[in-house]
C-alpha cells in the first residue's frame, strides 16, 4: 500500500506541493495526472526518498518513508521499479547490463540467473534477443520497453513510472501501457503513474488523483472525472471525448 498525508513542500518560499493526500491500496493502480508543474513528478521523489517534504509522511507498506535515514531507505528503495521519462539508461552499458542492474546491485543473484531473467523480460516487452545492443541504437519506444523490463526484473512491490510515454506515438503509448499493467498483474504489484494521456491511461486504473498548483483538485475513479464539479478537471481529462467510455 501506499499512503501520503499532508505532503507539503516548497522551493524558496514558493509553495510545490500543498497538503497532498493520496492512497494506492497493494495491487492497486492510481493515475496522477494534471498539468506541466502541478507536483506529480515531486510526489513521486518524495515516494523514493529523493525529496525530503517540508511537512507530511509517506508509507509504502509498514515503512515510514519520511521518518527513515538513508541506510534505511536504500532498503526501501529496492522495493520500488522506476520507470523514468527520459528513460534514465546507461549510454556505455549494454541493454542486457542496463536491465540487470538491479539485480547486479541486489547481489543475491548468480550471473547466470541474471541473463536469464533478463531474457525473459525482454521477451515478455517484445525485444527479444538485443541484450547485446546499446541504449544508443534503440528508438524511443524500444528505450521505453528497456525501461519497462529494468523496473520490473527483480519484481518489485511497488512500481512508480514518470510519464513512461511521453513523446510516444499512440500505438506505442497502448503498447507501453499494456506491458506496465501485465508485469504488474504478475506479481500483484501496486502502481503508480504520472502521465499526461489520460485517455489512454484510464482504462487501467482504478482512480485518478489530478494536481493543480501542487494541490489535489480530484481523487476518484476515472469516470466520474469528467463529471468533476471543478472545470478545469472536467477540461484536462475533456481533451479525450472516448474518455467516459474507456472508464466504464
Amino acid at each position: 500500500m501506499i499512503r501520503v498525508e499532508g505532503l507539503t513542500h516548497a522551493f524558496d518560499g514558493v509553495p510545490a506541493l500543498r497538503d497532498v493526500a493520496l492512497q494506492v491500496p497493494t495491487g492497486g493502480t492510481l493515475g496522477l495526472i494534471g498539468p506541466g508543474g502541478a507536483g506529480k513528478s515531486l510526489v513521486l521523489k518524495a515516494l523514493c526518498g529523493l525529496l525530503r517534504p517540508d511537512a507530511g509522511r509517506i508509507w509504502l507498506d509498514d515503512d515510514e518513508v519520511t521518518a527513515l535515514g538513508e541506510r534505511a531507505l536504500m532498503r526501501v528503495r529496492a522495493k520500488i521499479g522506476m520507470v523514468f521519462q527520459n528513460y534514465a539508461l546507461f549510454d556505455y552499458l549494454t541493454v542486457g547490463e542496463n536491465i540487470g542492474f538491479p539485480l547486479t546491485r541486489l547481489g543475491d543473484a548468480s550471473a547466470a540467473d541474471i541473463a536469464a531473467k533478463v531474457a525473459l523480460r525482454l521477451a515478455q516487452v517484445h525485444l527479444p534477443g538485443i541484450e547485446a545492443r546499446f541504449p544508443g541504437e534503440l528508438s524511443g519506444g524500444m528505450k521505453k520497453r528497456v525501461c519497462v523490463a529494468r523496473a520490473t526484473v527483480h519484481d518489485p512491490p511497488f512500481l512508480l513510472c514518470d510519464d513512461p510515454t511521453a513523446g510516444l506515438d499512440p500505438v506505442t503509448t497502448n503498447r507501453i501501457f499494456g506491458l506496465l499493467k501485465a508485469l504488474q498483474a504478475e506479481h500483484g504489484a501496486t502502481l503508480l503513474i504520472v502521465s499526461h494521456e489520460v485517455a489512454a491511461l484510464a482504462p487501467l486504473c482504478d482512480r485518478f488523483v489530478m494536481l493543480r498548483a501542487g494541490q489535489v483538485v480530484f481523487d476518484g475513479p476515472p469516470d466520474q472525472a469528467h463529471t468533476a464539479e471543478d472545470p478545469e478537471v472536467r477540461a484536462f481529462v475533456g481533451q479525450a471525448p472516448v474518455f467516459a467510455e474507456a472508464g466504464a
